[in-house]
């Protein structure tokens, strides 16, 4: 029901401000872990405890902001380390790494990304009116978040929580 209620919501700024679909982002952030456990178990029937092998990373995972547009353009990957401080090896091309003591999205971050990302995508310059749709994190709910992303002229969607 909420879903509906969003995506009419969504529909309904797209035509009544003339989005392109090239104006119109969706990001979110999803966790990434280094440590795959098997989905296979094998023990006797019955057993109240079973020893799970890992690879000893469990604690090792890194963040990373998505981002597409609605023409279907993906915009370069946002990894946010667990490190206080960045790697000096090579890095991947095509990926904008960042590095934060706990390894997930902060405001601060959340800023980077609006201007590291968000202003650099195909026809920024272009076009005025833009669609940014977002998750539920708080960070991107401030007051002095939404006049930064206000200040793009983009108008921000937040997915109603438990859906993104």
């Amino acid at each position: 029901q909420k879903f509906i209620a969003f995506q009419q919501y969504v529909i309904g700024l797209r035509k009544g401000h003339d989005y392109l679909l090239s104006q119109m982002g969706n990001a979110d952030e999803t966790p990434v872990s280094f440590d795959e456990t098997s989905n296979n178990i094998i023990e006797e029937m019955g057993t109240k405890s079973v020893i799970i092998k890992t690879l000893g990373n469990e604690k090792m995972c890194v963040t990373v902001m998505l981002a597409v547009l609605a023409d279907g353009i993906k915009l370069p990957p946002y990894v946010i380390l667990k490190r206080k401080t960045m790697l000096k090896d090579q890095l991947p091309t095509g990926i904008i790494v960042r590095c934060q003591n706990q390894g997930w999205m902060s405001t601060d971050l959340m800023k980077d990304w609006l201007n590291t990302v968000w202003n650099r995508r195909p026809g920024v310059l272009v076009c005025k009116r833009r669609m940014l749709v977002l998750g539920t994190f708080k960070g991107y709910l401030t007051p002095a978040m939404r006049n930064i992303i206000g200040e793009m002229n983009a108008t921000l969607a937040v997915v109603p929580g438990r859906m993104s």
